[in-house]
């Protein structure tokens, strides 16, 4: 009965009941109490339970059926993650999302005139909807954890760079963002996208936005929790200590009960149950205003708003309207380059250094950002906040979708999350950013064509607050530099003389001449060093050391061996090889 079967028994005649006995007893224990009630006096299975089983099954094999689909269209199991661990990533990410609810109809609505109002509530309508078709995208087409949203600085861009420089309606500005949007797409189809990841973003510059995108969410977050303020003395300084700063030390007690969490516990949702704990507090303790309502109707005032007028040559505003839509194409483009890079590469999801279903993800973006028009708010890219989905196990589409879901219904519980002070989603971006220094690792930086674009990079992008200019500052300085290498090589080649035999490279004893000791940096010194008299040394030592029988070719195989395996013949092949190799290195040194 537990498994849904019917079980039929025959009315048993007395001297059988030892045989009846032994029937009931057989039954499965984990619903024992159900399968006796439903057993009637004679012995016979009811009605009732014979549906109940049913039903119960019934539902049990749905949800099995939809857990094995979900895991079959998005490979969950094969990824090494859960169907659990995907929804619970999807809401923490939805969470570190949330804030954008309520602070882009802020930037949006000083886009609007007198005469020409934009109503937050409708905004907040455009930016929830248009989050979750993007996401939802992202999630069905390129099976990504990254979750899309209305960016930050497109949205300032939006309002001050278009409405106000150019002095365009805001109904005007929104055809910009579609032409972007809808040219992005293009791009995508055609391979621009891939050619920008592939070609004009290098291995170290790709590390490199993964580390400075982590720098610049633990700015925000440091400025939302208060601790770093503007200073008109020193550009920032610590925030105010005093006790009557409640906001802060709550952010404080926060982080560190998340970092506990994390750190000792190992807590599963961590980070959402810290965001919980703290918008609680607030309210409680009258640091926040309780949500005023649970639900509300959406507002769409500015739905289908957008206007192509400008784009009329005889109005006078189409140069305008050609630099909106490019500035909007390429700081998406390239904010999109290195965002999914960066998160593909922490959720280690990289196939042979490239983002799997690149161009499904940039044509989300596209189409999320023309339909965002369509409903009134700015250009939607991925949301650098999809971090905290990953951190939590996220790694697959289907966190995505758990997150266009949650800003589905984010259009209709607005004064909930607008209720939930700054400060509780600002702690989570700190701690985020701890996990995004991992890339550093890998970045050379003894090789100085390498360590300045990427300094550059990880400067530039919190220090200006927007992360397409730290990538552009990035690509800049590293192409620069590419074209001076060329130079140089192409220089020396020319000048080389008709070769005898090449001088051995200069070790840390050769930087004999004072000039050269003058004039060298730090780091010419110890690159120097590193390839200097030790490494001969070293390789003495360990050449002795393989021809005295150090090493295992005296005695390839074990006593018990009668015949050598496989592997031990690998090893002794190692062997030999590395010895020819140290005495070739030897012969040179």
């Amino acid at each position: 009965a537990a498994h849904g079967a019917v079980l039929w028994l025959k009315p048993l005649p007395s001297p059988a009941c030892a045989c009846a006995g032994a029937h009931r007893g057989s039954m499965r224990p984990d619903n024992s109490s159900a399968n006796l009630e439903g057993l009637t006096q004679d012995g016979t299975v009811s009605s009732y339970a014979r549906l109940s089983g049913s039903a119960t099954g019934s539902r049990e094999g749905l949800r099995n059926a939809v857990a094995e689909r979900l895991d079959a269209y998005f490979g969950i199991s094969e990824r090494g993650s859960t169907l659990v661990t995907e929804v619970r990533a999807g809401a923490i990410a939805w969470m570190t999302m949330s804030y954008i609810l309520v602070v882009n109809p802020v930037i949006l609505c000083r886009a609007a005139s007198p005469g020409n109002p934009l109503l937050s509530e409708a905004v907040m309508t455009a930016t929830a909807l248009s989050a979750a078709f993007g996401s939802l995208c992202a999630g069905l087409l390129g099976d990504a954890p990254l979750a899309l949203m209305p960016g930050m600085g497109l949205n300032a861009y939006f309002t001050f760079g278009i409405c106000h420089t150019f002095h365009v309606t805001w109904q005007e500005a929104l055809s910009c963002c579609f032409v972007s949007g809808a040219v992005l797409v293009c791009f995508s189809v055609l391979g621009v996208c891939n050619f920008v990841v592939s070609k004009v973003l290098s291995e170290h510059l790709k590390k490199t936005i993964t580390v400075a995108i982590g720098v610049f969410q633990a700015l925000i977050g440091f400025q939302a929790m208060g601790l770093v303020v503007g200073s008109p003395d020193t550009l920032v300084t610590l925030g105010d200590l005093s006790l009557s700063n409640h906001r802060l030390y709550l952010a404080l007690a926060g982080f560190l009960l998340i970092s506990a969490m994390l750190v000792v516990g190992e807590v599963h949702g961590a980070i959402l149950i810290g965001i919980w704990a703290m918008a609680g507090c607030a309210w409680i303790f009258g640091l926040a205003d309780p949500p005023a309502g649970l639900l509300e109707f959406p507002r769409f005032d500015s739905t289908f708003m957008v206007s192509f007028a400008a784009w009329d040559p005889v109005s006078g505003n189409l140069t305008a309207m050609l630099i909106g839509s490019t500035a909007m194409l390429f700081v998406a483009l390239f904010d999109i380059a290195g965002v999914q890079y960066g998160l593909m590469g922490m959720a280690g999801l990289l196939k042979d250094g490239n983002v799997p279903r690149s161009a499904s993800i940039f044509s989300a973006a596209g189409l999320s950002t023309m339909v965002g028009a369509m409903l009134g708010t700015s250009p939607v890219i991925i949301a650098n906040e999809s971090s905290a989905g990953i951190v939590e196990g996220a790694k697959t589409g289907l966190m995505a979708v758990v997150v266009a879901i949650l800003f589905f219904l984010s259009a209709f519980i607005g004064p909930v999350l607008s209720a939930i002070p700054h400060v509780a989603t600002a702690v989570p971006l700190v701690l985020i950013g701890a996990f995004m220094m991992a890339p550093c690792r890998g970045i050379d930086w003894d090789n100085l064509r390498v360590a300045i674009p990427a300094f550059l990079t990880m400067t530039v992008v919190p220090f200006t607050y927007s992360i397409h200019n730290g990538i552009i500052a990035g690509i800049l300085m590293d192409m620069f530099l590419g074209l001076c290498s060329k130079f140089t090589s192409k220089k020396a080649d020319e000048t080389l003389p008709t070769p005898v035999k090449a001088a051995s490279p200069p070790r840390s004893g050769d930087m004999a001449t004072p000039n050269v000791r003058r004039f060298s940096t730090p780091h010419m010194t110890m690159a120097a060093a590193a390839c200097g008299e030790p490494k001969a040394e070293i390789a003495k030592q360990l050449l002795a050391k393989l021809r005295g029988g150090g090493g295992s070719l005296q005695a390839p195989y074990s006593p018990s061996q009668l015949v050598p395996s496989p592997m031990d013949e690998v090893e002794r092949r190692k062997e030999v090889a590395l010895r020819s190799a140290l005495e070739a290195y030897l012969e040179g040194h």
